[in-house]
């Protein structure tokens, strides 16, 4: 029975049904189940397929019940930050973020949100990745920032304007050489001699004491020591082989 429930809602999860949501967990189901499957047929947490396809009343029910933001996907070790920011869903990155999601979470290419969005054009996310304190000075494990992220898979003359756009965005924040504290309520901006990072992760960085207590009580707590992707590399060339149709990722 409870096998059935956790399919029930996976299956509610991707077709963004509230009240299928609703009655998987009341039936029993486990709200971080994964589907047992290989790489390419297994299938992800309810939250992370809800972050992924955009369905904003899903995900803020997942949250309210205490569905992980940290549970990652088999292909890559993304985390539910990385679907939202690369399929430009900015109401669901403000949503999981303003529940403890961490900003500059990893995945198993050491790949941040920001650097997803900007993979795939997301303009409007960009922006407001970077408003909430993204940083765009990270590297990956092939030393590409998000500002090289840019150019991967520019197709026409939208993709290139796009480009120039994000491009100003991450130069502009380089600039101020500004962070902001990870407090969501907070934002303050700070160099990075003010801001002090969490002792355990150190991931997150604060303007001030109460603006880490707060974090931690909103969702921190939950993401703390979770956040940095310690496994092996994924295998690039299959990784590669799922996405280079869409991505248009150079020889």
């Amino acid at each position: 029975m409870a096998e059935t429930a956790n399919e029930a809602l996976l299956t509610a999860a991707e077709n963004g049904s509230l009240r299928g949501v609703k009655a998987a967990l009341e039936a029993g189901a486990d709200i971080d189940y994964v589907q047992p499957g290989s790489l390419i047929e297994g299938r992800n947490t309810a939250l992370l397929i809800a972050s992924f396809l955009g369905h904003v009343d899903v995900v803020k029910l997942l949250l309210r019940k205490g569905a992980s933001l940290t549970k990652r996907d088999a292909v890559a070790s993304s985390a539910p930050l990385h679907g939202a920011a690369r399929e430009g869903h900015t109401e669901v990155v403000d949503l999981l973020v303003h529940h403890g999601a961490t900003l500059d979470i990893r995945d198993g290419h050491q790949t941040t949100p920001l650097m997803a969005a900007c993979m795939y054009k997301r303009v409007g996310t960009v922006r407001r990745l970077i408003d909430l304190g993204a940083r765009v000075d990270l590297t990956d494990y092939h030393g590409f920032t998000a500002k090289g992220y840019c150019f991967f898979g520019i197709v026409g003359e939208v993709g290139d304007r796009d480009c120039m756009k994000m491009l100003k965005l991450i130069q502009e924040a380089m600039e101020t050489r500004l962070l902001r504290c990870c407090n969501p309520m907070c934002g303050k901006p700070g160099y990075r001699s003010t801001l002090k990072l969490c002792a355990q992760c150190k991931l997150t960085r604060y303007c001030s004491r109460d603006c880490q207590k707060q974090h931690w009580t909103v969702g921190h707590k939950k993401s703390c020591g979770h956040d940095a992707y310690t496994g092996e590399t994924p295998n690039l060339l299959d990784c590669r082989k799922l996405v280079e149709s869409t991505v248009g990722l150079p020889n």
